[in-house]
């Protein structure tokens, strides 16, 4: 499509679990950045990690009930994307962990913000709270989408992302 007709821009659209507390079901997010946090290597206990990795997890941590923090499963090591980008040198990644959102689509999104969002799908379905639209905070990506909240909280103090999906590193 993009050959094919004069694209401006790609506005996606998907379900994402919070990491932020602050945000609950129901509430919208743009981010102004994406990590595609699903590029990781699973080392064992003994391995070590590769000095380019941007950040790792200690499965061991997460122990329950908390131990000595060691743990057969090892630990995780995350690394940056290659990207390769029509303004870099041809056939040559760049590396990249946050992938910024235009600022020119983040202006048009701003002006989103304070929009009244649904709080009833119908008279007997409704959200607890009223949903908010919430432009400018970190967002995760990956091929995997895990419903746990231990990892959710590593997310979120690790890259300090508001929001994990499926979908946006793709379209990034």
């Amino acid at each position: 499509m993009v050959d094919l007709f004069d694209i401006k821009g790609i506005i996606h659209f998907g379900i994402a679990g919070n990491t932020n507390n602050s945000m609950s079901i129901g509430d919208v997010t743009i981010p102004n950045q994406i990590a595609h946090t699903g590029l990781w290597e699973w080392l064992n206990t003994n391995g070590t990690l590769d000095s380019a990795d941007v950040a790792q997890l200690q499965i061991g941590d997460y122990n329950v009930p908390k131990g000595n923090g060691t743990n057969l499963l090892g630990h995780i090591g995350y690394m940056e994307e290659e990207y390769y980008s029509v303004a870099g040198e041809p056939n040559v990644a760049e590396s990249l962990l946050w992938a910024n959102i235009s600022l020119q689509w983040l202006q048009l999104a701003s002006k989103l913000e304070g929009m009244k969002l649904e709080q009833c799908v119908n008279s007997s379905l409704c959200l607890t709270e009223r949903p908010k639209l919430v432009v400018g905070l970190r967002a995760s990506t990956s091929n995997i989408f895990l419903d746990n909240a231990a990892y959710r909280d590593f997310l979120f103090q690790k890259f300090r992302v508001s929001s994990a999906d499926m979908e946006s590193a793709g379209v990034a």
